[in-house]
């Protein structure tokens, strides 16, 4: 009986620290809770080698952060050829030149489309079919080019293994 008479007086004790019902920012009230307050679009430029300094402060090292180094570690690089699944038939697939990196993404142009960033696509190295140049052939699947290429003459000679 006790214990439950200092739970009712703790609860009356922390009610003075919820707002009143006239004063949520649902209400209508947004004097006392306007996230807005203070805020400028000098808060986008924020440095933090400027705030480090001023604070007297130092940053954590990059040690500290090893998950981080890890997920942006990739052995894949810009240049490289894959085999990609098609993704409009997925039973083939095609080569393709990886543009660039972002640790486990990679953001791929298939083979036959030059400078044409239109058809770039980003795929996830865990989740995607992917492979060396050279395992279609090994693993008699096709190698076909995507739909928007059918019909256009494609250099084949920068495709096969040297």
């Amino acid at each position: 009986m006790e214990t439950r008479a200092s739970f009712i007086t703790t609860m009356q004790e922390t009610q003075h620290l919820t707002p009143e019902k006239g004063q949520s920012p649902a209400n209508g009230n947004r004097e006392q809770f306007d996230s807005d307050e203070g805020s400028s679009i000098e808060d986008a430029d924020f440095n933090w080698d400027e705030f480090l300094e001023e604070t007297g402060a130092s940053a954590a090292p990059h040690t500290s952060f090893k998950h981080v180094e890890i997920s942006l570690q990739s052995s894949f690089q810009p240049g490289m050829k894959l085999e990609v699944a098609n993704k409009s038939n997925p039973d083939t697939y095609w080569v393709a030149t990886i543009i660039t990196t972002c640790g486990q993404l990679l953001l791929l142009r298939y083979c036959g489309y030059g400078d044409d960033r239109r058809a770039d696509f980003w795929c996830d190295v865990m989740t995607a079919d992917l492979h060396p140049v050279g395992w279609c052939t090994q693993n008699n699947k096709v190698l076909m080019p995507p739909d928007g290429r059918l019909e256009q003459t494609i250099d084949y000679a920068g495709v096969t293994l040297a």
